[in-house]
């Protein structure tokens, strides 16, 4: 003899067995997004407000894991193997096929506004330039980090660069030397205006600003394409809702101040591609 389960009691036991599990559901819901992560402390402060303030706006919580300072392109071995998730870097063809890239500028046109540190008691011969051409009849050599895509910006506008491998930061001692054959260092508005004070062995040119149309994006280990899926929606959204420039402005709003003045600089337009 079969006995028929009442369907109101059926139905009883089906919700107090979800409701049962909807602690589980709540803390699988609530397992943030783990992200590793290294460079200098202000570049790291940067990517991690930037990347928490991205997912938080999609509803993720996040936590990260600080490698520490430590050279570029060591960190992007770290990256290539796994053991970094994500960076903030200039965009060449050799990081494309290493690392996996999210198409989104990441610091609102910042870094792609160059500002130079020149040795002290050499702005009278900046004063004069009012164009590329009178740049490059200059005749001064840039040092930048042999990994950074700015260099390849430079070879295109036929302008001189040294790449020196390893820590870049040497270059603040080279270019305030006058002796190792750098004679300015570029970089980008955000990050000049958070290292003068801390290099006040160099002189902040005070008239120009270099600017070409690619923003640094972001690049996402290949070891971990899921990730990658993830930063790209929701870094697309940050950029589209506003979050990637309410944190640029946010955190880098002395650009528009003395020394950096960004807006009342004359631009020297540079070209991303040879022609």
């Amino acid at each position: 003899m079969h006995v028929l389960t009442d369907p109101p009691q059926l139905g009883r036991r089906l919700l107090i067995s979800l409701l049962c599990l909807l602690p589980l559901f709540q803390a699988q819901a609530r397992e943030p997004v783990r992200l590793t992560m290294g460079g200098t402390p202000a570049s790291f402060n940067y990517m991690a407000t930037l990347l928490t303030r991205s997912l938080n706006h999609q509803g993720y919580d996040v936590d990260i894991t600080n490698l520490g300072n430590m050279p570029t392109t060591r960190l992007e071995v770290l990256m290539e193997q796994g053991d970094i998730d994500t960076l903030i870097l200039g965009q060449t063809p050799a990081r494309d096929q290493r690392f996996l890239n999210v198409q989104v500028g990441m610091t609102d046109n910042l870094v792609n506004h160059r500002i130079l540190f020149i040795p002290p008691g050499s702005q009278p011969e900046y004063d004069p330039i009012i164009t590329l051409e009178d740049f490059i009849a200059l005749d001064k050599t840039a040092g930048m980090g042999q990994a950074w895509g700015d260099k390849l910006i430079w070879e295109t506008n036929a302008l001189p660069v040294q790449g020196i491998p390893g820590d870049w930061k040497r270059l603040y001692q080279m270019v305030a030397s006058g002796l190792r054959g750098v004679d300015y260092l570029p970089r980008g508005a955000h990050e000049i205006v958070l290292e003068w004070p801390q290099q006040r062995e160099l002189a902040v040119e005070e008239n120009l600003v270099f600017v070409y149309d690619r923003d640094h994006i972001l690049y996402v280990t290949p070891t971990n394409p899921e990730l990658h899926t993830l930063l790209n929606t929701v870094m697309k959204a940050a950029y589209q809702d506003g979050v990637i420039r309410d944190v640029a402005n946010e955190l880098f709003s002395e650009v528009y101040e003395p020394p950096v003045n960004l807006h009342q600089r004359r631009v020297i337009t540079l070209v991303t591609q040879p022609g």
